[in-house]
């Protein structure tokens, strides 16, 4: 169900009547993404229960929403494509917490990827920012590994983008929350929170670069700092349980 209202928000965002006003841009820039992070954390809450899947059914699942993924973006399918990158980021995510031994690992995971992730954006050798200037001249380099984010009034093409790994971490981090039984509520509003601003961050700042990742990762720490921190104690003083 929440995937058919994602691909009504995505078929319908284009149609809906044009801002005419900086005011009303930012009304339809938050309103949509505040619904379309709703329904996209919705979604990650939902399917992080795949995690203690069968290993081969989830691996199949991975491969096969990557595949959709990959030959739509071929065929300049962009809904379907982003539909199928969306899936195959909360597929991977709970898939990857099954070698998450201890809730503690989060804690330098979440430390060391964002730091990872805002030099990769913004240092002059960062792999993600030669693909942000590559894609000035190329689109497809950075509609590819990305995701839509729909705007209220706006044509496909002017669409707000997340990254694909994003979600996979945003997805990880509710698996994780299940799996331990932290709080899936509160790390699933974490999250929309952590999109919500990063969004936005990046209209205020008029900055399309701000990754969204590090957002996501102190999001996670505000809600489960103690627990983790709780749990690296535990740990110290014996084995895992």
């Amino acid at each position: 169900m929440l995937t058919v209202l994602m691909l009504a928000m995505l078929l319908v965002a284009p149609h809906l009547p044009r801002p005419q006003s900086l005011a009303q841009l930012r009304i339809a820039i938050y309103a949509t993404h505040a619904a379309w992070f709703a329904l996209l954390v919705g979604l990650a809450a939902q399917a992080t229960s795949w995690w203690h899947a069968p290993r081969t059914r989830l691996a199949f699942a991975i491969a096969g929403t990557f595949t959709v993924a990959m030959a739509c973006n071929v065929a300049a399918l962009p809904v379907p494509a982003d539909l199928a990158k969306a899936w195959f980021g909360i597929l991977a995510g709970a898939a990857f917490v099954r070698v998450v031994e201890r809730p503690w690992w989060l804690l330098p995971i979440s430390v060391c990827v964002p730091l990872a992730d805002a030099w990769s954006v913004y240092s002059s050798r960062g792999v993600t920012k030669a693909v942000i200037d590559k894609g000035r001249e190329e689109p497809r380099w950075i509609e590819w590994p990305t995701i839509a984010t729909p705007i209220s009034g706006a044509p496909y093409a002017a669409f707000g983008r997340i990254g694909t790994v994003d979600v996979l971490f945003l997805a990880l981090f509710i698996a994780v929350a299940t799996r331990w039984s932290l709080g899936v509520r509160r790390t699933a509003v974490a999250m929309w929170c952590g999109l919500m601003l990063t969004s936005v961050t990046v209209f205020e700042l008029d900055d399309l670069a701000i990754p969204a990742l590090p957002m996501l990762c102190v999001a996670f720490l505000v809600v489960q700092l103690p627990a983790l921190v709780r749990d690296a104690r535990d740990a110290s003083r014996g084995p895992a349980s």
